[in-house]
Order: structure tokens, then sequence, then C-alpha cells
């Protein structure tokens, strides 16, 4: 072979790289940079504030040619009463603008807040909230971005609780002209999947889903995403992070299997020796083994495939 030809075949050799690496996001699409837009509102539901119903986008800078982004749509615990969009993200947003994806912290009703309007934010006002998120961002994809086929869920929490109802129980993505394929995967980290049964275990559980869910048993199962578990749904990948006691690590356990059993690929995993908190903190943290590895894992396979 020529000089001139071995110069033409190593220049298709690395624009096919250059394409590849763009088209998995290893590598040259990753962020360099982010640009954040703060306080896009979703929904104006009567009565309710702004502040609940608005989220903050945050999009990674790129390289030209890398396409559009996937985007992580995160959703803050705070034992549905408290919480906000901007609180404890800094690593968040870091970590996965820089892997070249868009991030998405989104506020909602919450319980007895003054803005909540005449839901009070309870069931299932919360959960409607995420789902008018959801579709707020796929049809601002283009403006942003963003590859609205390649959309995940991330919550902590009561925030966990939320996605993963959204991910079970098709009736409020429905409700928003979505349905549960618009989720490609969704990643829980350390919450719990059943009503009921935090209801008879009595204490500050019970009192918090009583709270956000109210005393009828028919709710309470209609709204646990362990009991909207069922084959053909189209229910998104699930990752489930849990730790604590026996009885909640069996009850991730428990829901995983169920997914499983649904023909849902579910992985669990144990973050054994963290706390409730230092679960959500250790998301981006410097050195954590024990969560971001097995997220970013997970994430990468989905938004790949």
């Amino acid at each position: 072979m020529t000089g001139r030809r071995l110069l033409a075949a190593a220049a298709v050799v690395l624009v096919a790289a250059a394409l590849t690496a763009c088209d998995g996001e290893p590598t040259s699409c990753r962020g360099t940079a982010f640009t954040a837009h703060r306080d896009l509102r979703y929904a104006s539901s009567p009565g309710t504030a702004a502040r609940l119903q608005s989220l903050d986008l945050y999009t990674p800078v790129r390289p030209a040619g890398c396409g559009a982004a996937p985007v992580v749509v995160w959703v803050h615990g705070g034992a549905f009463v408290t919480g906000d969009k901007a609180n404890g993200i800094a690593k968040k947003v870091s970590l996965f603008t820089t892997e070249g994806w868009g991030f998405a912290s989104l506020n909602y009703r919450l319980v007895d807040d003054p803005g909540a309007g005449p839901t009070t934010g309870r069931y299932p006002a919360p959960e409607q909230d995420v789902a008018a998120a959801v579709a707020f961002l796929r049809r601002s994809a283009g403006t942003y971005g963003l590859d609205a086929g390649r959309m995940v869920f991330l919550g902590h929490s009561a925030g966990a609780f939320l996605a993963s109802l959204d991910s079970t129980a098709p009736r409020f993505l429905d409700g928003a002209g979505l349905d549960l394929a618009d989720i490609r995967c969704t990643a829980s980290l350390d919450t719990t999947y059943d009503i009921p049964t935090q209801i008879a275990g009595g204490g500050g559980s019970e009192d918090m889903f009583r709270n956000a869910f109210g005393d009828d048993p028919e709710v309470w199962e209609e709204a646990s995403p362990m009991r909207n578990v069922a084959p053909g749904r189209g229910i998104p990948d699930f990752l489930i992070v849990t730790r604590g006691t026996a009885a909640r690590v069996s009850q991730a356990s428990t829901f995983a299997t169920r997914l499983r059993d649904a023909d849902v690929p579910a992985r669990l995993v144990l973050a054994t020796g963290l706390t409730h908190d230092e679960v959500n903190g250790a998301v981006g943290a410097p050195g954590d083994t024990v969560v971001t590895p097995p997220l970013m894992d997970f994430f990468r396979d989905c938004v790949r495939r």
C-alpha cells in the first residue's frame, strides 16, 4: 500500500473511532463544562406556587458532532414534606454533565406547603408533578440538546418512592400524554416500596405515609410500587440501592424479585456501612466505591442500548 493510501486508511479509522466514541459517550463526547437553566416551569396547576412545579436543568458542553445528550431526571427526598431541587446536587451535576449527560432536578408539590394549592401536596399530586416534568423535558428536548428517547429516573428516599411509583404505575405518565416506555430505566436510592407494610410497622414511617397518602387502605395498595408490578407494562429496568434494617433490605429484595418475575431486569446493590443520608451523598463523591460505580455502570448500559 502506498503512503497516500495508508494515510487515507488511517483517516477513515480515526473518523470511525470518533463517531463510535460520540455514539457511546465514553471519551470524546464527555462534557467539558455545563450550562444551567434554572426555574423552568413544567406545569401550572391552579393555586400552586411556581417554585413547586419548576425544575433546574444542567446541560453539558460537548464537542460538535456528539448529538443529543441523555438526561438524568432527579427527584429529591424529604419525607414528602420538605426538600428542594437545589439541595445537595453539586456533585451530581458534575458527575453527569462530565459524563456528557443532562441533569434535571425537579421540585414537586409538598404536603401542607403553603404553595401546594388545593391538593395540599398529597397523593396523587407529587406523582402527577413528576410525570409532568418528564413530559416537559420531552417537549423541550430539542431546545436544550437532549435526547428524549434516553431519559432515566434517579431518586432518593421519598423521591425514590415517587420515581419508582411513576415507573411502575402507568396512570401517571399516561395522564401526562406519555407511557412507561418513555423512561429508559430507573435508579432508586434507599426507599421502601409497600405502604401497607410501612403502615403496619408503626412509628415514624406510618406517620409519614398516612400524612402523604391518607388513611384509605385501598389507596395504600394502589400507591405502592410493589403492588403495581405486572408483566407486559413496559416497566423500565431498575437499579435498587438499599441499606438499613433487615426488614428494609428484605422489602427492597422482594421488590427486585417481583420485577424480575415480571421480566423486568432489576439489580440490587447493598450499601453496607452507609447511612440513609450517606447513600445520597455518595453519588458522585470522589473515592466512592459503593454507590457511584454500580449506578454509572447501570446508566451507561441503559443509555447505550
